[in-house]
């Protein structure tokens, strides 16, 4: 297994960074702490000095990028108030965050569900405060007569392109996310456009 080690980031840092490579690599439920003890090249108690659970790791993941990715969101919604523009800025966003944490994006999209009810639901929350972002994008837009009418359904498509390319995406290739940024904003523009 190919996991990069990171000695340049704080211990605590460290261990999250490696366990999303773990979880990401073969889903939350295969990976034991003992896996991410021998991956992190840590005895099991320096270990539970720097974490408490591996459901901790998991909430770790999954809050730090979604929180990120509705932070910034909300700041361009705040900042650009051309919907076209907001749009193609937040599908450039979210394409770069998924390729510069590919891992850990992946454990966020995937994995979320295996949260306790109280923490899924906080983490969804975020997705969804992320999501409403879009949605009033999208809505502005229908409203100056750029976009079409706003649907839900076109919401849900949207987003999954973007959210889902980190099964394939393979940033250090020629095209990499700039590339695969402007063309989904590319299509995302043509499937809105009210002409």
């Amino acid at each position: 297994m190919d996991v990069t080690d990171y000695p340049e980031l704080p211990q605590r840092a460290r261990i999250v960074k490696i366990a999303a490579q773990l979880f990401a690599q073969r889903g939350y439920h295969a990976v034991g702490m003992s896996d991410i003890q021998d991956a992190v090249k840590l005895g099991r108690g320096a270990l539970y000095h720097h974490i408490r659970s591996k459901e901790d790791l998991l909430y770790d993941v999954t809050r730090e990028y979604i929180t990120e990715l509705a932070d910034s969101a909300l700041r361009l919604k705040a900042e650009e108030s051309d919907p076209v523009a907001r749009l193609t800025r937040l599908g450039s966003v979210l394409v770069h965050k998924v390729a510069s944490h590919q891992a850990e994006l992946t454990v966020c999209f995937r994995d979320v569900q295996s949260l306790s009810t109280e923490r899924c639901n906080e983490v969804m929350g975020w997705h969804g405060r992320y999501e409403q972002v879009w949605r009033d994008t999208m809505i502005e837009g229908a409203e100056q007569g750029v976009f079409r009418p706003f649907d839900a359904v076109v919401l849900k498509g949207v987003l999954g392109m973007y959210y889902y390319c980190y099964l394939w995406m393979k940033p250090q290739r020629p095209e990499g996310a700039q590339a695969i940024a402007e063309r989904f904003n590319d299509l995302t523009l043509r499937m809105l456009r009210a002409t």
